[in-house]
């Protein structure tokens, strides 16, 4: 796909595709650096910018305007097509979901997903999900589409269901809703969230007369090839990469409080250290910044007079 494309085609097209296409999903403008790095064509910012950024629940505590402002900074850290939560559109009513689509475009997002929960809402895969009524999901649904036909047709509009999550919901509640969805509004994509087999997941595609997607509950580890998901109609499979980022951390915490000691970290850099120049060299954390440390370097032996030239030679970094 040509760069030259707007992101928003980018993402659109990614969706039209026969074949299951791999987006990874984190919250913050280094994971999406990562991603686009690794080679990844597009990236979702998860609602987990709540737990991540904020160090709340996802429960609906975040504004619009939190939302958006940090999307904007993930989505301009990037030349890759970003792909954003929008909880419930941020409503009430439709006045407030268009306005809450015309801020993610003017953000420089790609495209956002909107559920069809009842205010306050709740994480996936959290129990005291209430959806609203079929009316009004279409209304909120048709309210986005609508709002993004103003400004850029090529904005992705995902309309999601937690028909199976949700007090009483069952599969075949969430297909009801995913059907509904796509036949009474113009959403693009169909997202069913939470189902707990791949089997019930296969169904769900199956009768969805859009490109659809299923994100799992994260307690079904087990994984198609991307040859069986392309066949069962998974238009993207949804990565959450920064996951091992959380575990790993909370045990190195755990491994340095018994050890009274930062060897455990030492030894971690150690072996990090020993990666460097390879692909495989995470480092510090600022590998995937942009500009890179070297264009900064270069920004300025172009434009600052010779005066204010730094030193990058004669100091004791340069052989680290």
């Amino acid at each position: 796909m040509a760069m030259t494309q707007k992101k928003t085609t980018r993402l659109k097209a990614l969706f039209k595709r026969p074949e299951t296409v791999i987006m990874p999903f984190g919250v913050m403008p280094i994971h999406a650096q990562m991603a686009e790095a690794a080679g990844f064509e597009a990236f979702e910012v998860s609602g987990g910018i709540s737990a991540f950024w904020y160090g709340v629940p996802d429960v609906g505590i975040l504004t619009m305007t939190e939302f958006v402002d940090h999307c904007r900074r993930v989505a301009r850290s990037v030349d890759i097509p970003v792909f954003c939560d929008a909880d419930t559109g941020f409503g009430p009513g439709p006045a407030s979901v268009r306005r809450t689509v015309h801020e993610f475009i003017d953000a420089g997002v790609a495209g956002i997903h909107i559920e069809d929960q009842a205010d306050p809402k709740k994480a996936g895969g959290q129990t005291g999900i209430a959806l609203v009524s079929d009316e009004e999901a279409i209304g909120r649904l048709n309210a986005a589409c609508d709002a993004r036909d103003e400004l850029d047709e090529d904005f992705v509009i995902v309309a999601r269901t937690d028909g199976y999550g949700a007090g009483g919901g069952s599969l075949e509640e969430a297909i009801r809703r995913g059907k509904l969805y796509a036949e009474e509004t113009d959403a693009d994509v169909i997202f069913y969230e939470g189902l707990h087999t791949w089997e019930q997941i296969r169904t769900a595609l199956a009768e969805t007369p859009k490109p659809a997607y299923v994100i799992p509950s994260f307690t079904l580890t087990s994984r198609p090839s991307m040859e069986e998901l392309s066949a069962m109609g998974q238009s993207i499979d949804v990565t959450p990469f920064i996951y091992p980022a959380v575990g790993e951390t909370w045990r190195m915490l755990l491994q340095v409080r018994e050890a009274n000691s930062s060897k455990p970290l030492n030894d971690y850099m150690t072996a990090e250290l020993e990666r460097r120049g390879t692909e495989l060299y995470g480092g510090v954390g600022d590998n995937w910044v942009k500009p890179s440390y070297q264009q900064v370097r270069e920004m300025e032996e172009k434009y600052l007079p010779a005066s204010m030239q730094r030193d990058y030679v004669n100091n004791p970094n340069v052989n680290d």
